[in-house]
């Protein structure tokens, strides 16, 4: 039947009929429908779906992945062995060293002997030592007596004696002279170390004066024409001796009692008390 439509063009195709090729391309270069284009150099025979390789390569035997051999399996199989001996040695090893030390640790009937001894030897030197307790009540003299005092230092020791004691002292300048209603009243003492240890202090500052009232009185600046002082300090070696004055300064009523001294400038425990009448 003739073309209702007109004279049919001859590269028009038919309806349903795929294209012919044309203009020198085949059709197994036809680029299938979303597949994205091939690199520059290849053609168009990469299967639908596949990667392209990167240019120079081939379609290669895909890589293949690594197996677990036969090392990996004795090592799985293994471990757990080996991890379990060890555990029993350790707590082998700790039971022997508990024991030896225990062993060692534990004394015999001939070591326990001497030990006991030479504790009994020591509670014995220990009762045969002299204690040294502090003073309770002070050593008493009178004129020209000697008391040897210990100092804070238990190898400290001084014999002091008590010479002269002058109720009424002369000044010896009238730049050092007592107050109106106070006279200067002066001892003299002579001092000997007797201990180990060098003697060295201010005796002015471990003397007190003590009145019948019981009131006290502390050394003062002054020089006498009955003696000569200390002068400050004294520092003697064992075996030595000093011999000085010290003067106080009391008031003309006052009647002193007894004096009072003591080491280490007056801290000592170990204090003596002279009569001074």
């Amino acid at each position: 039947m003739a073309n209702q439509y007109g004279p049919q063009d001859p590269h028009q195709r038919p309806y349903g009929q795929p294209p012919s090729p044309q203009n020198g391309y085949s059709q197994q270069h036809q680029q299938p429908y979303g597949q994205p284009y091939p690199p520059p150099g290849h053609g168009y025979e990469q299967p639908y779906g596949r990667p392209y390789p990167p240019p120079g390569h081939g379609y290669g035997e895909p890589p293949r992945k690594p197996g677990r051999g036969a090392a990996f399996w004795l090592l799985v199989v293994c471990a757990p062995i080996l991890l379990l001996f060890g555990c029993v040695a350790a707590v082998v090893s700790v039971s022997d060293d508990t024991t030896v030390t225990t062993r060692k640790d534990r004394p015999t009937t001939a070591q326990s002997a001497p030990v006991a001894e030479t504790e009994a030897e020591t509670e014995a030197k220990i009762e045969k030592a002299p204690t040294q307790e502090p003073e309770s009540k002070p050593s008493t003299a009178t004129v020209g007596g000697t008391i040897t005092l210990r100092g804070i230092e238990s190898d400290l020791q001084v014999a002091v004696t008590l010479e002269k004691v002058v109720e009424n002292a002369t000044p010896k300048t009238d730049f050092l002279k007592p107050k109106d209603g106070s006279r200067f009243f002066a001892i003299q003492l002579t001092l000997e170390n007797t201990g180990q240890q060098a003697y060295s202090d201010s005796p002015s500052n471990g003397a007190l004066l003590i009145d019948t009232e019981g009131q006290q009185y502390r050394s003062t600046f002054g020089d006498i024409q009955e003696g000569v002082s200390f002068a400050g300090s004294v520092t003697m070696s064992s075996g030595d001796s000093r011999k000085g004055v010290i003067v106080f300064e009391v008031p003309k009523t006052t009647k002193i009692e007894k004096l009072q001294f003591a080491l280490n400038s007056g801290f000592a425990d170990h204090k003596g008390e002279w009569l001074t009448k």
